[in-house]
């Protein structure tokens, strides 16, 4: 669990908007990826044979209409991206736990993971169903995200913001690098992720 100055109050959107001035003004750095050899090594099959344990999942033993599990790190989306839970007493950032998902027949050593952190989550809620929570929001990757809603198929993913996509000089594309994710109530419809 990591420490926020935050912790003592409630987080708001003038604290993000702060941090992203804090982020903007300062010169883009490339992330430092910590993929270990096993990991870069694994081809889509096996990357996708490595599954999130849903009994593990954020909220579930709480019984809570929403629920978050994480994505595990892999040659296709490296990079990882910060999240935080946000409930009355404070910011707890999620930290990276080998036990959160099933490796399936890859043979790779819990050891040699950690610090890799997560490249993305996914929120589960019953939209189809209430004895079923529905995949309805994913962030994965650079800024990449898809969303669903009552009645709804998955069509293609979304990117976050996107500046000069039809200029000769280059496509400009904000990263997502970390999310507050707050608490919901024990009947709540709506789930506020920053």
């Amino acid at each position: 669990m990591l420490a926020c100055p935050l912790a003592a109050r409630a987080l708001s959107l003038k604290d993000v908007e702060s941090r992203a001035r804090v982020l903007a003004a300062d010169s883009f750095r490339a992330p430092s990826v910590k993929l270990p050899s096993d990991l870069a090594a694994l081809d889509y099959d096996a990357l996708r044979d490595i599954r999130f344990r849903p009994e593990r999942a954020t909220w579930r033993a709480e019984k809570l209409p929403f629920e978050l599990m994480y994505f595990h790190p892999g040659k296709n989306f490296p990079e990882a991206v910060r999240i935080n839970l946000v409930d009355g007493r404070g910011v707890r950032r999620v930290e990276f736990d080998p036990e959160l998902f099933d490796y399936g027949r890859n043979k790779i050593d819990p050891k040699k993971l950690r610090g890799v952190g997560f490249p993305g989550f996914r929120v589960h809620y019953p939209i189809s169903s209430r004895n079923y929570k529905d995949e309805v929001l994913v962030f994965l990757g650079a800024s990449y995200f898809r969303a669903v809603g009552k009645g709804q198929v998955y069509g293609m993913s979304a990117r976050g913001l996107a500046i000069d996509t039809a200029v000769a000089a280059g496509e400009d594309f904000a990263r997502f690098t970390e999310f507050w994710i707050e608490r919901p109530g024990r009947n709540d419809t709506s789930l506020t992720a920053t």
